[in-house]
């Protein structure tokens, strides 16, 4: 029986950048899955907050 591999949907591919910025898994689903004022919080913003000296810690908090 042949395998069907399934392509990550956009929330999976926001996760898994999340989780190479250094986020747990856990954390990564929830900032992929987190909208603020109509649109999903992006790699981009998040690695603004982190280049300027945000930990993750306070990053989530902020942005949760």
């Amino acid at each position: 029986m042949a395998t069907t591999r399934m392509s990550p949907t956009a929330e999976q591919q926001r996760a898994e950048a999340f989780c190479a910025l250094g986020f747990s898994p856990a954390h990564a689903f929830i900032l992929a899955a987190t909208r603020r004022d109509g649109s999903f919080v992006t790699l981009e913003e998040v690695t603004r907050m982190l280049d300027a000296g945000c930990s993750h810690d306070i990053a989530l908090r902020i942005l949760l």
